[in-house]
Protein backbone atom coordinates (compact mmCIF):
# COMPACT_ATOMS: atom_id res chain seq x y z
CA UNK A 1 0.00 0.00 0.00
CA UNK A 2 1.43 3.17 -0.68
CA UNK A 3 -0.11 6.65 1.00
CA UNK A 4 -2.48 7.47 -1.39
CA UNK A 5 -4.27 3.71 -0.95
CA UNK A 6 -4.06 5.06 2.86
CA UNK A 7 -5.96 8.22 2.11
CA UNK A 8 -8.73 5.85 0.15
CA UNK A 9 -9.05 3.46 3.15
CA UNK A 10 -9.30 6.71 5.28
CA UNK A 11 -11.86 8.51 3.42
CA UNK A 12 -14.10 5.28 2.60
CA UNK A 13 -14.13 4.98 6.78
CA UNK A 14 -17.20 5.39 9.07
CA UNK A 15 -17.89 9.42 9.35
CA UNK A 16 -17.36 9.13 13.10
CA UNK A 17 -14.14 8.03 12.89
CA UNK A 18 -12.81 10.39 9.60
CA UNK A 19 -11.71 13.34 11.13
CA UNK A 20 -9.56 11.43 13.85
CA UNK A 21 -8.33 9.30 10.72
CA UNK A 22 -7.48 12.47 9.00
CA UNK A 23 -4.93 13.80 11.64
CA UNK A 24 -3.04 10.50 11.76
CA UNK A 25 -2.84 10.47 8.12
CA UNK A 26 -1.15 13.70 8.19
CA UNK A 27 1.29 12.65 11.03
CA UNK A 28 2.63 10.00 8.54
CA UNK A 29 2.62 11.49 5.59
CA UNK A 30 4.23 14.49 3.81
CA UNK A 31 2.08 15.04 1.02
CA UNK A 32 1.73 11.81 -0.68
CA UNK A 33 4.10 10.53 0.08
CA UNK A 34 5.29 8.59 3.78
CA UNK A 35 7.24 10.39 6.25
CA UNK A 36 10.69 8.62 6.34
CA UNK A 37 10.71 5.01 8.02
CA UNK A 38 6.47 5.42 8.58
CA UNK A 39 5.79 3.27 4.96
CA UNK A 40 7.39 0.25 6.63
CA UNK A 41 4.12 0.02 7.94
CA UNK A 42 2.07 -0.08 5.04
CA UNK A 43 3.81 -3.17 3.19
CA UNK A 44 1.78 -6.10 4.09
CA UNK A 45 -1.60 -3.56 5.52
CA UNK A 46 -4.57 -3.70 3.11
CA UNK A 47 -6.39 -0.51 4.70
CA UNK A 48 -6.07 2.12 7.38
CA UNK A 49 -6.19 -0.47 10.17
CA UNK A 50 -3.84 -2.70 9.59
CA UNK A 51 -1.47 -0.03 8.81
CA UNK A 52 -2.10 1.64 12.13
CA UNK A 53 -2.22 -1.08 14.14
CA UNK A 54 1.06 -2.30 12.67
CA UNK A 55 2.60 0.94 14.15
CA UNK A 56 0.73 0.40 17.00
CA UNK A 57 2.76 -3.15 17.63
CA UNK A 58 6.16 -1.32 17.33
CA UNK A 59 7.42 -0.38 20.77
CA UNK A 60 9.97 2.09 19.30
CA UNK A 61 6.82 4.30 18.26
CA UNK A 62 4.88 3.81 21.56
CA UNK A 63 6.09 7.29 22.69
CA UNK A 64 4.58 8.90 19.70
CA UNK A 65 1.42 11.12 19.47
CA UNK A 66 0.09 8.60 16.18
CA UNK A 67 0.76 5.58 18.14
CA UNK A 68 -1.23 7.21 21.32
CA UNK A 69 -4.04 8.38 19.03
CA UNK A 70 -4.53 5.25 17.08
CA UNK A 71 -4.37 3.57 20.81
CA UNK A 72 -7.35 5.57 21.47
CA UNK A 73 -9.35 5.78 18.30
CA UNK A 74 -8.79 1.85 18.11
CA UNK A 75 -9.52 1.11 21.77
CA UNK A 76 -6.34 -0.65 22.45
CA UNK A 77 -5.08 -2.15 25.73
CA UNK A 78 -1.63 -0.59 25.82
CA UNK A 79 -0.58 0.26 29.23
CA UNK A 80 1.49 -3.01 30.36
CA UNK A 81 3.50 -1.80 27.19
CA UNK A 82 5.42 0.26 29.39
CA UNK A 83 6.88 -0.28 33.20
CA UNK A 84 4.57 0.80 36.09
CA UNK A 85 6.01 1.48 39.48
CA UNK A 86 3.17 -0.19 40.88
CA UNK A 87 -0.43 -2.37 39.59
CA UNK A 88 -3.12 -3.03 41.78
CA UNK A 89 -5.62 -5.53 39.37
CA UNK A 90 -8.96 -6.40 39.40
CA UNK A 91 -10.55 -3.96 41.43
CA UNK A 92 -14.16 -4.37 42.35
CA UNK A 93 -16.32 -1.44 42.43
CA UNK A 94 -19.19 -0.11 44.02
CA UNK A 95 -18.71 3.52 41.94
CA UNK A 96 -17.66 4.73 38.95
CA UNK A 97 -14.02 4.62 39.74
CA UNK A 98 -11.59 4.11 42.06
CA UNK A 99 -11.86 6.03 45.97
CA UNK A 100 -9.23 8.14 47.21
CA UNK A 101 -9.40 8.79 50.67
CA UNK A 102 -8.21 12.66 51.98
CA UNK A 103 -8.64 11.97 55.70
CA UNK A 104 -12.59 12.49 56.11
CA UNK A 105 -13.04 13.71 52.74
CA UNK A 106 -13.12 11.06 49.16
CA UNK A 107 -12.68 11.56 45.34
CA UNK A 108 -13.47 9.18 43.04
CA UNK A 109 -11.10 8.96 40.35
CA UNK A 110 -13.11 8.12 37.21
CA UNK A 111 -13.19 5.35 35.06
CA UNK A 112 -13.31 5.57 31.20
CA UNK A 113 -15.71 2.83 31.08
CA UNK A 114 -18.91 1.84 32.98
CA UNK A 115 -17.04 -1.34 34.16
CA UNK A 116 -17.12 -2.58 38.10
CA UNK A 117 -13.80 -4.10 37.77
CA UNK A 118 -10.85 -1.72 37.52
CA UNK A 119 -7.14 -1.74 37.34
CA UNK A 120 -4.97 1.25 38.52
CA UNK A 121 -1.45 1.98 37.78
CA UNK A 122 1.45 4.19 39.29
CA UNK A 123 4.27 5.10 36.86
CA UNK A 124 7.34 7.93 37.54
CA UNK A 125 7.00 10.73 35.72
CA UNK A 126 7.38 10.35 31.87
CA UNK A 127 7.31 6.74 32.44
CA UNK A 128 4.20 6.07 29.87
CA UNK A 129 2.76 7.93 26.52
CA UNK A 130 0.30 10.35 28.72
CA UNK A 131 -1.28 11.69 24.82
CA UNK A 132 -2.36 7.72 24.96
CA UNK A 133 -4.83 7.78 28.37
CA UNK A 134 -7.12 11.37 29.18
CA UNK A 135 -6.21 13.35 31.69
CA UNK A 136 -8.64 13.99 34.67
CA UNK A 137 -7.13 15.76 37.54
CA UNK A 138 -3.99 16.16 39.40
CA UNK A 139 -4.55 15.66 42.98
CA UNK A 140 -1.69 16.32 45.69
CA UNK A 141 -1.06 15.79 49.60
CA UNK A 142 -1.59 12.66 51.80
CA UNK A 143 -4.51 10.37 51.24
CA UNK A 144 -5.27 6.76 50.58
CA UNK A 145 -6.24 4.76 47.50
CA UNK A 146 -5.91 0.89 46.64
CA UNK A 147 -4.40 0.23 49.97
CA UNK A 148 -1.43 2.54 49.80
CA UNK A 149 -0.50 5.73 51.26
CA UNK A 150 0.49 8.14 48.97
CA UNK A 151 2.12 11.50 49.72
CA UNK A 152 3.29 13.86 46.98
CA UNK A 153 1.62 15.74 43.63
CA UNK A 154 0.03 12.89 40.76
CA UNK A 155 -1.59 13.71 37.93
CA UNK A 156 -4.48 11.42 37.23
CA UNK A 157 -5.54 9.67 33.73
CA UNK A 158 -8.08 7.02 32.77
CA UNK A 159 -8.13 4.76 29.83
CA UNK A 160 -10.92 2.35 29.51
CA UNK A 161 -11.27 0.56 32.91
CA UNK A 162 -7.71 2.04 34.34
CA UNK A 163 -6.90 4.81 36.44
CA UNK A 164 -3.28 5.49 35.93
CA UNK A 165 -1.27 7.93 38.68
CA UNK A 166 1.60 9.69 37.56
CA UNK A 167 4.18 10.77 39.82
CA UNK A 168 5.04 14.66 39.45
CA UNK A 169 6.16 15.48 42.96
CA UNK A 170 6.85 12.92 45.60
CA UNK A 171 7.58 12.96 49.16
CA UNK A 172 8.21 9.44 49.15
CA UNK A 173 7.08 6.10 47.39
CA UNK A 174 3.35 4.61 48.58
CA UNK A 175 3.47 2.56 51.46
CA UNK A 176 0.85 0.00 52.18
CA UNK A 177 -1.61 0.35 55.06
CA UNK A 178 -3.85 -2.08 56.63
Amino acid sequence: MDARELKASIEASPVRKRAELEKLYLYVTLGDEFRPGMEVYARDAAGYQQYFDALFSDDAMRDTRVWAQWARLAHRKWVDRFEPKLVVQNLRLKSAGIPVEFGSGIFIAPLGSKDTVADFYLFENGAFNTDAAEFVTSIGGTFKCVGYEFVGIYGVYRFHNDVIFEEWDVEKDPVPFE
